[in-house]
C-alpha cells in the first residue's frame, strides 16, 4: 500500500479496495485465510521478585471489533470487515496474550498475570484495564491502535490513566502486512504502558 495508490483509495468502492487490499487484483481471494498476532522473538525475563504483581484483564473491543473479520477503513467513515481474511482466535485473548509477553519483558521485576491466574496469587494484584477503540488498517496505508488504559490498585483505586493513538506503515499490499504492522503497533502501545506501569508499581511498594 504505497505511493499514489494510497492517495485514490479513499475514492474507490468497496469492491475495488478489497481487491487492492488483497494485494492480486486479477485472481480471486481465497477463502477462510485467519491470522494470528504472533509473538516476539525474544522471550521474556522471568520476574525476580513476587513484591510486584499485575493481572491484565481482558482488553474490552469496540463493538466493530468483536467479530471475526480483519477490519479495514476504507474512508473516513467507512470499515470493512473481511469475510475471508479473519483472526484465527479471538482478537481480545491475542490482544491481552502479546501484551502479557511484552510487558513481563520489559519489567523483569514484575509478575504479569491474566485474569485465569489472579486468583492463584492469594491476594489482588494491581490490575491493567484497556479498551481497544480502534484496530483496523487504513485506507491511507498505516495501521491504526486507538484505545486508552487504567492501571488500578488491589482496592480499585485508579493509579494512572491514559490514552494511546499509534501508527504503524504497512510495508506491502496485503493482509499479511496489516496484521504484522497491527502488532507492530500494539508493541508500540506496550511501550507506552510499561514505564508508567512500572514506576507506580515500585512507588506503590514505598
Amino acid at each position: 500500500m504505497t505511493g499514489q495508490r494510497l492517495t485514490n483509495l479513499a475514492l474507490v468502492t468497496v469492491p475495488a479496495a478489497l481487491v487492492f487490499l488483497s494485494g492480486c487484483a486479477g485472481a480471486p481471494i481465497v477463502p477462510e485465510h485467519r491470522y494470528l498476532l504472533g509473538f516476539t522473538s525474544q522471550s521474556a525475563a522471568p520476574a525476580v521478585s513476587s513484591e510486584h504483581r499485575l493481572w491484565i484483564a481482558l482488553p474490552r473491543l469496540a463493538p466493530f471489533l468483536r467479530s471475526d473479520g480483519i477490519v479495514m477503513q476504507i474512508n473516513d467513515v467507512a470499515i470493512h470487515q473481511g469475510r475471508d481474511h479473519l483472526w484465527a482466535e479471538d482478537l481480545a485473548i491475542q490482544l491481552r496474550r502479546s501484551l502479557r509477553e511484552e510487558l513481563a519483558r520489559k519489567l523483569p521485576r514484575v509478575q504479569v498475570l491474566d485474569d485465569s491466574e489472579s486468583a492463584a496469587t492469594g491476594e489482588p494484584p494491581h490490575r491493567l484495564e484497556v479498551d481497544v477503540d480502534g484496530f483496523q488498517g487504513r485506507y491511507d496505508g498505516v495501521a491504526v491502535v486507538v484505545g486508552q488504559w487504567r492501571l488500578r490498585d488491589g482496592t480499585g483505586r485508579l493509579l494512572a490513566a491514559r490514552q494511546f493513538s499509534v501508527e504503524r506503515p504497512l510495508p506491502a499490499d496485503g493482509y499479511q502486512a496489516l496484521v504484522e504492522s497491527l502488532a507492530a503497533a500494539w508493541r508500540g502501545v506496550a511501550d507506552e504502558i510499561a514505564p508508567v506501569v512500572g514506576s507506580k508499581l515500585i512507588a506503590a511498594d514505598h
